[in-house]
Parts: structure tokens; sequence; C-alpha cells
């Protein structure tokens, strides 16, 4: 199959996804996900054992360049070299910058998974304090061994659930919010519940596929204090990175897309200069 079928098949299964989101059962949908991820895996396990044995296990470029990244995890980890190539969520690029430039003395990482954006932001942002939230004890261990590994487990605090009403206590300005939580945005981003997000910086990725209306509803919510600008996620594409030389054109597009639907984002910036 060529690359350019590969990319017409994720706009597909895409829009297959929103049809069926409005039909298919929550159950049936994680069933699907799960089939879909073994396929992507059994595409991208063998490059990121390769590209390991290569380069190594140090993030290379983009906002998070020499953070030091996990062992062991090369077949289980659908982004594994993205992250490492630097060209993960390539569009998130500039507001990660943006935040970097302009700094926060608080940072929420709802869904850290393993810890990419918690350490890496700890790491680049050397005054501030991470919360690091995610339901899995799994994804909770790896994000501390990550925060170890790059010496910044004393200001990554590592928690479970995180509901509207955990936010409620936290400052009310300074803060950035990173949300990747499959679908919970609907419920956690919601100021009238937790009036601090009003002043917040707020990145969140929106899984309409979850509830077709999750961006119409998270755009009404902060239209009348954030600039909302959605952001598109990148379509495989081939980039000039060396590294990806060895691998199949599969591969390259696997390491490209990070997965197999696209996803899109939100990036909400207050509106009121003082609570930036």
């Amino acid at each position: 199959m060529a690359v350019s079928d590969i990319s017409l098949s994720g706009r597909v299964l895409s829009l297959l996804r929103r049809v069926g989101s409005r039909i298919v059962p929550d159950s049936g949908k994680r069933a699907i996900d799960r089939v879909r991820m073994r396929r992507f895996l059994s595409i991208i396990a063998p490059a990121n054992v390769e590209y390991t044995r290569r380069y190594g296990l140090q993030v290379k470029r983009g906002p998070f360049a020499g953070m030091h990244y996990l062992d062991g995890v090369q077949r289980t980890s659908a982004d594994l070299i993205s992250k490492l190539a630097g060209t993960y969520e390539a569009e998130l690029h500039p507001a990660m910058e943006e935040w970097l430039r302009d700094g926060v003395s608080l940072v929420v990482n709802v869904g850290c998974a393993e810890g990419y954006y918690a350490v890496g932001l700890a790491r680049s942002l050397p005054q501030s304090e991470v919360l690091a939230y995610d339901i899995s004890a799994h994804a909770r261990a790896q994000c501390a061994e990550l925060a170890e590994i790059n010496d910044v487990a004393e200001r990554v605090s590592i928690r479970s659930e995180c509901t509207p009403s955990t936010l409620v206590d936290l400052p009310g300005s300074n803060v950035a919010l990173l949300c990747d939580c499959e679908g919970y945005e609907e419920t956690l981003l919601d100021p009238d519940l937790a009036p601090t997000l009003r002043g917040w910086r707020i990145l969140v990725e929106l899984h309409d596929f979850v509830n077709p209306l999750i961006t119409e509803t998270i755009t009404k919510r902060f239209a009348a204090s954030h600039e909302v600008e959605l952001i598109a996620s990148f379509p495989a594409q081939t980039v000039d990175v060396p590294e990806f030389q060895f691998m199949t054109a599969r591969q390259r597009w696997a390491a490209l897309t990070e997965r197999p639907v696209p996803m899109n984002w939100a990036h909400l910036r207050p509106l009121e200069p003082s609570l930036r």
C-alpha cells in the first residue's frame, strides 16, 4: 500500500469514527481502538527497536531537546520515534514555544501518560512546578521514572484523578493546562464548575470521535474569556529527518502521524493580559 493510500485510509477512518461516535457504544469504541492500536504497533514497533539501537534514547529536536527517555517501551509505544526525533505533535511546537518564552509558575498536565510533556515542561521551565495527572497506575509509574531520569522529580507531583473540583483551589493566573484525556475534557473544562480556568492558558486535544460536539462545546464555554485557536494535526508527509532514512515508507508514515486517526487541538489564551 502506498503512503498516499495510507493517508487516505486515515482520513476515511476519521470520518467513519465521527459517524460511528453517534451510534456505537463506548465499549465498542474502546474495542475498535484496541484493534487499531495493535495494527499500528505491528508497523512501528520493529522500527522503534532499530531506531533506539542506532540513535539512543535522547530527544534530538523540538522544545524538549535533550530530554532522556524511557528504555523498555519499544514494543508498546506508538509514538516513541517521533518523540525521540523531536517531530511528535509538531503542530503544537509553536504553542509550547510560546509557553516557554512567556513562562508560567504552574503547569497542570491532565492525561500525562508516561510524562513526555510533564517532564519536558519541567526541564524547560526550571522555575515552574508541574502537577501530572493520569488515572493509569502504570502511566504514573512511568512518569515518575522519567522525572527521575531527567532530575526533575522534586518539581513534578504525580497524581491520579483530576476533576473540576481539583482545579478550583489552584491559582487563577500564571498557570498552563495541557489536557489529553480521551473525551473527559468535556467534563473537566467547565469554567462554571472551575472558575480558575478562565485565567489559564489551555491546550486541549479534542476527542470529537467520542462526542462530535466537544469542539463546539469547548469553544462556546471559553469564547468570552479566551482567544480560541483551533490547531489541526499534521497529515502524514515526508520530512527531512535523517534518522528516518532506514525505515520503510509505512514506518515513516507511522512515525510522522503518531496515531492512525488525525486529531485536533484547541489553544486557549486568556483575553485579560494580567491573567496570562
